[in-house]
């Protein structure tokens, strides 16, 4: 029984340490659903949703019902119809008046208003579903980075770690022939050296995997005190790119030129709205009314209704009316600078992504053969160093140079993946919505 209670206590112990498997997209669908900005994003969605109810809402008739009961303090002076023609009068200190009404009202012309303000209302509604998609993607990119990041970090310290080892191994090899006089002091003191100087180099990766953990799960929602498993890795799967053709795609994409566009239909519509002033309004009302006091004991309450055609028309406002439509139009004109504006630094924005895309490419290729190539030159060295051909410290530099150069290669790495992220990005592809190809 004890057993079985320490069985339950046991995991609220150890809760602290729980771990989590992580893919790519598994992050990105964990930030959208916990991240404040986005749940921000999808309330302004629901706002525009209401603010086009509102707007639909105004071409459909209005009702209004009124009740009115007045007390009248006025002496009123009646026959008692249950007593005798000779039976004094009744007299009354007060009345009560009651009237209802009730009052329907359609709109027939605005001059145009209505229309424009539910079309309007629309635009915004899609302005608000672009910007909420463009959160979205910058968030998603935001993840794939710091993933991609806490996976290169933990490369770098793997790759930090093997190479102090191997520096260590050096040295300790190289007591050996000191004390048998194959070697000097310096030779021994110098291994000692190298190896030294490549230890803050491995505390300093392993802090950078920890820093970079922290960062992920600030985006991701998580709590400090669990621990992610990465479960992707970094690969160089080449992909075929044409900067025209890239150039296209964002244009078209891109959530910055839909809403532009948006904004350019909207500023249309205003000067439209602006001109709608110089219109009359014209309505359609239907009123009906019932009214009647306590007095009237035997007779019906009274009721009228009314049909009426209304117009209004402002005949001279000041010049307000020619100023906000040349308001509108300066507005609608700034608009159109800006798209032009917005797709020259879009261009520039694909292009300079496309060109650290190919450098990155091109980077991979020349530190894949360096890698190689350390990678015999220290096979090589390991063999002569035993056979006394080379020297401890030889050995060991040719050593150190492998691991820079699989340090660079990762870095290399990392940026072509990242560049393809930002080429994605740029583009106007979505992020999350198909999660990150490696």
């Amino acid at each position: 029984m004890k057993i079985y209670r320490l069985l339950l206590v046991l995991p609220m112990l150890l809760g602290a340490q729980t771990q989590m498997d992580l893919s790519i997209e598994e992050s990105v669908q964990l930030a959208l659903e916990r991240n404040p900005n986005i749940k921000i994003a999808q309330e302004k969605v629901r706002d525009a949703q209401q603010s086009l109810y509102q707007a639909m809402g105004s071409a459909l008739p209005s009702v209004s019902l009124q009740g009115t009961r007045i007390t009248d303090e006025k002496v009123q002076v009646i026959q008692n119809p249950f007593a005798g023609p000779a039976a004094p009068p009744l007299e009354l200190d007060f009345t009560m008046d009651y009237q209802y009404d009730i009052r329907v009202t359609q709109p027939l012309f605005t001059g145009g208003k209505i229309a424009l303000g539910t079309l309007m209302a629309r635009k915004g509604l899609d302005m608000i579903q672009s910007q909420q998609e463009q959160e979205k993607n910058n968030l998603s990119f935001n993840v794939i980075q710091a993933y991609l990041g806490m996976l290169v970090t933990k490369e770098f310290a793997s790759v930090a770690d093997e190479g102090y080892n191997t520096a260590q191994e050096f040295y300790e090899i190289s007591e050996l022939p000191y004390g048998q006089g194959m070697i000097s002091k310096l030779d021994l003191l110098q291994a000692e050296v190298q190896a030294a100087n490549l230890l803050p180099q491995k505390t300093q990766a392993e802090n950078g995997v920890t820093m970079a953990a922290a960062g992920l799960k600030m985006l991701l929602g998580i709590e400090s005190e669990t621990n992610i498993e990465l479960t992707d890795v970094m690969t160089y799967n080449p992909g075929e790119y044409n900067l025209d053709q890239l150039k296209t795609e964002a244009l078209m994409n891109r959530a910055e030129i839909q809403q532009m566009s948006l904004s350019k239909s909207l500023s249309s519509l205003n000067v439209n709205m602006a001109r709608s002033n110089f219109l009359p309004m014209v309505a359609l009302s239907y009123s009906y009314s019932k009214s009647g006091n306590d007095l009237d004991l035997y007779s019906e309450w009274n009721d009228s209704y009314m049909v009426a055609v209304g117009m209004s028309y402002d005949l001279f406002v000041g010049g307000t009316r020619y100023s906000k439509v040349r308001q509108a139009q300066i507005a609608k004109r700034q608009v159109d600078y800006g798209y032009e504006a917005l797709k020259d630094g879009i261009l520039l924005e694909v292009e300079q992504v496309y060109l650290r895309l190919m450098e990155a490419e091109k980077n991979i290729l020349s530190q894949e053969k360096t890698v190689g190539q350390a990678e015999e030159a220290a096979r090589l060295a390991k063999i002569q160093f035993r056979e006394g051909t080379i020297t401890n410290l030889q050995a060991n530099q040719i050593q150190i140079n492998l691991t820079v150069a699989k340090a660079n290669y990762l870095q290399a790495l990392f940026n072509y993946t990242l560049a393809e992220a930002s080429i994605k990005k740029v583009i106007g592809e979505s992020l999350h919505k198909q999660g990150a190809q490696n």
